[in-house]
């Protein structure tokens, strides 16, 4: 990766952040200076059956795109306006998510579980990551994510990924 002429540690600010480097510098800092949130919006999901793509569209447009392999969970947050749809992995779904009701056989209603940690993107932020108010990073499932000035950077309890959420659906959500 390039690195920026101004500062060798940072990336350059014309390729995705890296989860790397999302990592070793935004990870610290959203635990030393993020708070804990708990999700309490309702999602639909339902189990896949054969690989299929997802493009993720929120309040402030195209986030990005993954594709679900079979056993995967198509997730549909109904708790926003944009009603975008993810992908969560079989083996992180459980984990997640508690079925509270059966829509159909591959279909159900889940409530969420646990909390993630994450930090609103600030000024401070778009300086340690050599970024405008609108740039990208890399995703933990290999496709870009869009992310501008007052969206949140996240992560897990597993603190394995850091991934955003949009400032709309932060806020309906959390």
């Amino acid at each position: 990766m390039a690195l920026s002429k101004t500062n060798p540690k940072t990336p350059s600010s014309s390729r995705p952040v890296t989860q790397a480097f999302l990592l070793k510098h935004i990870l610290p800092r959203i635990k030393m200076q993020g708070q804990l949130y708990t999700k309490y919006g309702k999602v639909i999901a339902r189990k896949v059956t054969k690989t299929e793509e997802v493009i993720t569209i929120t309040s402030s447009g195209l986030e990005t795109k993954n594709v679900a392999q079979k056993g995967d969970y198509i997730v549909t947050n109904i708790s926003t306006k944009a009603k975008e749809k993810y992908v969560v992995l079989n083996e992180k779904f459980n984990s997640r998510y508690k079925k509270i009701n059966t829509i159909s056989k591959r279909i159900g209603l889940y409530k969420p579980l646990g909390t993630v940690q994450a930090i609103q993107v600030s000024k401070t932020i778009l300086k340690i990551l050599n970024r405008a108010s609108t740039f990208y990073i890399m995703a933990a499932w290999g496709e870009k994510q869009m992310v501008k000035l007052g969206d949140y950077l996240a992560c897990p309890v597993t603190e394995d990924e850091v991934y955003r959420i949009g400032y709309k659906e932060f806020m309906d959500t959390y």
